[in-house]
């Protein structure tokens, strides 16, 4: 993990599509596919170099996933790219049907996760989709928290028969890994170490929590653990309780509705283990937010760097 200081930002889209186009060279059996937004998944070098397998279906989530199941029933490989709430609301029952009931192997890239579709407000925010695709049996959920662990996952993701999803930033966000990364499936990352409070965070939070976790060490504040659990489902229980020995309060951080998210797998978790730990969960809680620059809304929902670290301090 690089230093605050010297974290460059780079989108998981263009990460994710160059991923894509490079296993594109050797493995002929990936699809791509599209909802007509082939410009705002970063997905134009892919259509430009294999026109025969990308497929732009229009403005037609539920038809699109229902012809990436048949695909993917022919043996090859649909990643298919939309915004995360038309993917995981408008073509729910494709999803919950047509791939994961029969375990069809699609990958579902849902892109402008969260609140990063700004302005748009909360006909285009995906606040639901982490409750929504969690709750179907068979599914497979990942959330990376930047570019380098997202292009990792999409190489992992193309050499396993699993049908899966995962959600990416529309807009850039800080770099914590290098080249020597490794995704794997069911597996979280301590980030940084410390002790009584461990912030679990998911995606674009998680560099938001380890600037709080720096912050607060140069201001002779505690020392906490900073976890990213890219993987909500399978979730890693061992790592929650390995750090339940010496965290009695975990405080999990996502830019999704506080119910049926990550904050509820944890706290499942935990109490399915009987860890004994106080759970406090960050994220939007029971509204529809506005419309409004990303930081803003960020700030306003306690997602930021200076409210998480005003939430550790505010248990001691």
């Amino acid at each position: 993990m690089q230093e605050k200081a010297e974290r460059a930002v780079h989108s998981q889209l263009e990460a994710s599509a160059a991923m894509l186009e490079f296993l594109m060279e050797t493995d002929d059996n990936i699809v791509v596919m599209t909802a007509d937004l082939a410009g705002s998944s970063k997905l134009k070098k892919i259509e430009d170099r294999f026109p025969d397998r990308f497929i732009n279906v229009g403005i037609a989530e539920q038809n699109m996933i229902s012809i990436a199941a048949g695909l993917a029933h022919e043996g090859l490989k649909p990643f298919v790219h939309t915004f995360s709430v038309f993917s995981s609301l408008r073509a729910c029952e494709q999803i919950r049907t047509d791939v994961f009931y029969n375990r069809a192997n699609v990958k579902i890239i849902g892109t402008h996760c969260g609140m990063s579709a700004g302005q748009a407000g909360s006909t285009h925010f995906s606040l639901e989709d982490i409750g929504v695709i969690r709750s179907m049996p068979e599914s497979l959920l990942i959330a990376p928290a930047d570019a380098v662990s997202a292009a990792k996952y999409i190489e992992l993701l193309s050499s396993i028969q699993n049908p899966a999803y995962i959600r990416l930033d529309r807009n850039p966000v800080p770099d914590l890994y290098d080249e020597n990364y490794e995704a794997v499936i069911g597996e979280g990352k301590v980030v940084a170490a410390g002790h009584d409070i461990a912030v679990i965070a998911i995606g674009e939070a998680v560099a938001e929590a380890v600037s709080a976790q720096k912050e607060l060490l140069e201001a002779g504040g505690p020392a906490v653990t900073v976890v990213d659990m890219p993987t909500i489902k399978p979730i890693d229980k061992g790592l929650l309780s390995q750090l339940s020995e010496n965290h009695s309060i975990f405080l999990t951080v996502e830019e999704h509705n506080i119910y049926g998210g990550l904050g509820s797998a944890v706290g499942q978790a935990a109490a399915e283990l009987g860890l004994g730990i106080k759970l406090q969960c960050i994220g939007i809680p029971d509204c529809y937010p506005q419309g409004n620059p990303i930081s803003y809304n960020r700030e306003l929902f306690g997602l930021d760097c200076k409210s998480i670290r005003k939430a550790v301090m505010d248990f001691f």
